[in-house]
């Protein structure tokens, strides 16, 4: 395992678990001068520079890149691969929008899947309301009734879908007089059982997994978004049962807290629209969250070596 740390907002540069395993021998990739045309909405341009200092693509990599306003970047590091994969992605955000057509913290599963090397995305432990209504939020219904995505809420839901019945593994259609249901289907019952389910279902491919830390119950993280309620130890669980079926080809992290700065206009609103503002914190963040990190990072070089 190599770790590489795209250095965005300085958040991971105050935590002494990360900076340990930079200084024995990880990557440290300069991009806070790309980052306020990266935050929330990716920059063609600093899309493009970001991409040239990252230099070629390895396999067993684990990327950490601060705040989850920068998730998007798993789309740039999983669109580099040079062979199909999946993608098991923890978040308590499903970030499915299809609408507009750019490439956001909230849009990037989508553009992900447009591309053909894509087999599925699988998203994993939302709590948030992006999972009601749907279709008001220009989720992406067409891959979830594909199966090409699927998405397993922690706990069971109903929510209102307006259009055809359709089922999938992670959700179902119920037929009513007026509308169709839409069912999520919980994992917080059997979640191991759960895991092993979904590991089994996988395509013959391997995987890359990509976790916001928002997806975490907030003692064990803190970050720029609302947050759900798996544990780190449920998560570590079930990278450990996908990886038992199928190989990790690579991992992104992101999910740390950092403040949000001038990014200009359209990314204020953007920020102001899409999220409950978070105050400054009242813990600190890098301790918290450093330890979220080490703990993952050790996790995964047991696996990966």
């Amino acid at each position: 395992m190599r770790l590489r740390v795209i250095d965005t907002d300085r958040s991971l540069l105050f935590q002494p678990q990360v900076v340990r395993r930079l200084e024995a021998g990880g990557d440290l990739i300069a991009a806070t001068d790309l980052a306020p045309r990266l935050r929330f909405l990716a920059g063609r341009g600093a899309i493009e520079a970001l991409n040239t200092r990252l230099g070629p693509p390895r396999h067993g990599d684990v990327h950490l890149y601060g705040s989850g306003d920068f998730h998007h970047l798993a789309h740039l590091l999983v669109a580099r691969l040079d062979r199909p994969v999946s993608v098991i992605h923890f978040d308590n955000h499903p970030d499915w929008t299809r609408w507009p057509r750019t490439l956001g913290c909230g849009s990037w599963v989508s553009r992900l899947l447009a591309q053909p090397g894509i087999a599925r995305v699988v998203t994993i432990g939302p709590c948030s309301a992006d999972v009601e209504a749907p279709q008001m939020k220009a989720a992406d219904l067409p891959a979830l009734r594909s199966g090409r995505l699927e998405v397993f809420p922690l706990r069971a839901a109903s929510t209102f879908y307006a259009g055809p019945a359709f089922a999938t593994p992670s959700a179902r259609g119920r037929a009513g007089a007026f509308h169709d249901g839409l069912s999520w289907q919980g994992i917080d019952a059997d979640f191991a059982g759960r895991m092993e389910d979904i590991a089994s279902r996988l395509p013959q491919l391997p995987v890359w997994i990509s976790l916001d830390k928002d997806v975490l119950a907030p003692d064990e993280a803190v970050t720029n978004w609302d947050q759900g309620h798996l544990t780190l130890a449920e998560v570590l669980e079930a990278i450990a049962i996908f990886a038992a079926r199928r190989s990790v080809i690579g991992m992104d992290v992101c999910g740390d807290f950092s403040p949000e700065g001038d990014n200009g206009p359209l990314r204020a609103a953007l920020s102001w629209l899409d999220r409950a503002q978070r105050p400054q914190p009242d813990r600190d963040a890098a301790e918290v969250n450093g330890a979220a990190n080490g703990r993952i990072l050790a996790h995964m070089e047991a696996m990966l070596q």
